[in-house]
């Protein structure tokens, strides 16, 4: 049976295991998810022409959203 100690180690090992994984593409990988899914959207939210398009495309839909007035 493991003790204590012997748990405590593995529980390091295997995080710091983790993180060598990730290595140097974990911060490159994770930018580039929270650059595509966060940041460009909002950026193309400012747009004036694609805030017409949603707009226009809003007027399209046939039912109506509560949520979008």
């Amino acid at each position: 049976m493991a003790t204590y100690r012997e748990f405590r180690m593995t529980k390091e090992k295997q995080k710091e295991s983790f993180l060598k994984k990730g290595g140097k593409w974990g911060a490159l990988i994770g930018t580039a998810w929270i650059g595509l899914n966060i940041v460009i959207p909002l950026a193309l939210l400012r747009i004036p022409a694609v805030q017409t398009y949603l707009v226009a495309l809003k007027e399209k839909l046939p039912f109506d959203i509560s949520g979008i007035s």
